[in-house]
Parts: C-alpha cells; structure tokens; sequence
C-alpha cells in the first residue's frame, strides 16, 4: 500500500511538474518568450529536481520537489526580469541616440535651406561644425549599438552556459542514479 501511495505520489508530482513547464513556458516555441519566462522555466525544472532528491532524503520528496520548483521559478523570473529591463534599456538609449541625430540633422538641414533662401552661402566652418556634429551623432549610435549588441551576445552566452549546466548536473545525476543501489 505504501508503494502505491508513493508511485501515485512521484506521479503526480512529475504531471504537476509537466504541466507547470508547459504553463510557464507559454508554449512559446516562436521565440517571443521573454528572458524572465525562460529563466522561470529552467528554474522551476531545476528546482524540482532538486527540491525532489533533497526531498527524498527526508522521506518528502514530493514536498521537496514542489517547493524547489516554486523557489526555482521565483528566482529564474526575478532575474530574467532584470536582465529584459537592461536589455530594455539598452535600446531606449539606442533609440534616442538615434532621435537626437535625426533632430540635429533636420535643424542643420532647415538653416541651410534658410540660409540658401535668404541668399546666403554656406561658409567652410560651418559645414566643419556641422559635419562634426554629424560624426559625433553617429560615433554615439555606433557605441550605443555595439554596447546593445555585447548586451545581447552576453545574454545568449549565459543562457548556453546555463544550458550546458543543466545538462551536465542531469547526467552526473544519472550516473549516479545508476551506481548506488536503490534506497528502501
């Protein structure tokens, strides 16, 4: 009796945890998940499998995997949250970077057409000045693009040492499912 309780038990909890995943994930299979329900995710499954073997120790495994997957979940969405806002941000600065030079250019572009209206030429130092503020404009968008770039490549870099983490913790734990005798 006790066995079947158990089976039913660890059942149950691998179906809680199934559909947990799938709830979390979004069924997001097009990309637009976003970093937090990605790390929410992998923290749950994580967290359930380890929440599960600490769990067993005490005889709670359910329990254990239950609470780990909760904790796991919290943790992964708080911080894939705050690397979306940097990445957020990020872009913000892109896009008024890239605002700030159009401006400048439209201003530079109605004094001249005055200018050529009112019969007045463009003087060398003029053009100068204005060439350097377009450079200028443009050195800032080329820093605020590579530095949103680097963001991105650093955030793909995590996630595929994450991911490799994960699966070497799961094939340590299999290996070492399958050395030791069963418990009970």
């Amino acid at each position: 009796m006790i066995a079947t309780t158990r089976l039913f038990q660890h059942r149950l909890a691998l179906a809680v945890l199934a559909a947990s995943t799938f709830a979390w994930s979004g069924c997001a299979s097009d990309g637009s998940q976003t970093e937090g329900e990605r790390r929410a995710t992998v923290g749950a499954l994580t967290g359930a499998v380890l929440g599960g073997i600490i769990g067993n120790q005490s005889g709670e495994a359910t329990k254990g995997a239950v609470v780990g997957a909760a904790a796991g979940a919290i943790i992964g969405g708080v911080t894939g949250a705050a690397e979306d806002q940097r990445v957020a941000e990020i872009r913000h600065e892109r896009e008024l970077a890239e605002e700030h030079a159009a401006r400048e250019r439209a201003e530079a572009d109605a004094i001249r057409q005055r200018q050529i209206s009112h019969g007045k030429s463009i003087e060398d130092p003029e053009l100068l000045a204005a060439r350097q503020r377009a450079e200028a404009a443009e050195a800032e968008l080329a820093r605020l693009r590579k530095q949103e770039e680097e963001a991105i490549r650093k955030a793909k870099e995590l996630a595929d040492y994450r991911a490799r983490e994960e699966a070497a913790k799961k094939e340590l734990e299999r290996m070492r499912g399958t050395e030791s005798p069963p418990k009970g």
